[in-house]
């Protein structure tokens, strides 16, 4: 299993969230969260902003699946043409081990 945690802009979000479920990944967590990247903020006018809001979903899917969350992420992430500075960034990490509350049980 692996998780995969992307950070994307908040308007991005309801979308891949869309297509992820369309693509079989009904279960994910949403957050959303103040940060910079590579971008280090944003000067608009006399304004400086040091962090920029986003969107960060998570999801836990079999090793086989990751492939396909992620491109769906990708491609639905992406600003139009090539993309923009400021798309977000996806981390895959692994999962030795879930825990369903409820039963007790490790399981997805």
């Amino acid at each position: 299993m692996v998780m995969i945690e992307a950070f994307v802009r908040p308007e991005k979000a309801d979308d891949i969230l869309a297509k992820l479920k369309d693509k079989g990944f009904a279960a994910a967590t949403r957050i959303s969260v103040l940060g910079r990247g590579k971008q280090k903020g944003l000067k608009a006018v006399d304004v400086y902003y040091d962090e920029l809001p986003k969107e960060l979903l998570m999801l836990v899917v079999q090793d086989t699946q990751e492939q396909l969350a992620v491109d769906t992420i990708l491609q639905s992430a992406k600003s139009k043409g090539d993309g923009a500075f400021g798309d977000g960034k996806i981390f895959v990490t692994p999962v030795s081990k879930a825990y369903t509350v409820s039963s007790g049980k490790a399981e997805l």
